[in-house]
């Protein structure tokens, strides 16, 4: 199975670090954050990974060579200028696999991913979502639920109809090419995405937490508490079983 990793940001909310490092090579808990990601995926079989690298992506490269020293195959798709979450999946289009999950790098989401996979392969979809409910919650929802299918998103629905947010894990097949733009640079969320909606064909898979991230200082901390909590006996912790599966 294949992971899609978009990690070509110039992170600069970690500067004056990320002058010097790519953010995914940020390192928490001992190991770069792309490490962690990488490992986790790994303990669901997941053991081909593309890297689609930007800012400073010859020193991703050369820390994950092919792969081995982790047991897993590494590829890469570089972008030389910014091309947006789009842009960048499109530049790769020609070394993805059928079906593929599409993650960021600078998100870890602690989730059954073999459930997630074995639901979107039931389902005629060309895209599954992770989302999770915002009710409660002081985070701002992108994305309307309705019977396990996003009905609705930031770019065509005003706020307040909106229910669910992002969880920064996708699985796509690769005929959801077929929607994208005939532009180079371009965001999945507001082009693709809206245009998925309209055509009937992204579901949602509900989670109970958001993603962590490495976005701010703050949250590089947060992420280590995290991995200090669950990591007593195990280095990734065990996954968060989905509140309900894909509906179709």
């Amino acid at each position: 199975m294949q992971a899609v990793i978009l990690t070509g940001g110039l992170g600069t909310r970690l500067r004056p670090a990320t002058y010097r490092i790519p953010k995914g090579l940020i390192e928490v808990g001992g190991r770069p954050f792309l490490e962690h990601l990488i490992l986790y995926l790994k303990k669901f079989r997941i053991e081909d990974i593309l890297l689609c690298t930007g800012y400073l992506g010859e020193m991703i490269e050369e820390y994950f060579g092919g792969g081995g020293r982790l047991g897993v195959r590494v590829n890469y798709s570089r972008e030389f200028k910014p091309l947006g979450t789009g842009g960048a999946l499109k530049l790769a289009l020609p070394l993805l696999e059928d079906i593929f999950f599409l993650l960021n790098g600078d998100t870890f989401l602690p989730i059954d991913y073999a459930g997630m996979k074995d639901g979107f392969k039931r389902s005629t979809a060309l895209a599954l979502l992770s989302v999770f409910p915002v009710e409660g919650t002081e985070i701002t929802p992108n994305l309307r639920v309705e019977g396990g299918e996003i009905t609705g998103c930031s770019m065509t629905i005003q706020e307040k109809a909106l229910t669910h947010a992002d969880a920064g894990v996708r699985l796509f097949r690769k005929e959801a090419a077929n929607y994208f733009p005939p532009d180079e640079a371009f965001s999945l969320e507001r082009v693709l995405y809206p245009r998925l909606i309209e055509a009937d064909k992204i579901l949602a898979w509900l989670v109970r937490r958001r993603f962590y991230d490495i976005g701010t200082p703050e949250r590089v901390k947060e992420f280590e508490e995290y991995l200090n909590e669950h990591n007593a006996k195990s280095r990734y912790p065990h996954p968060v079983n989905p509140v309900d599966p894909v509906k179709k």
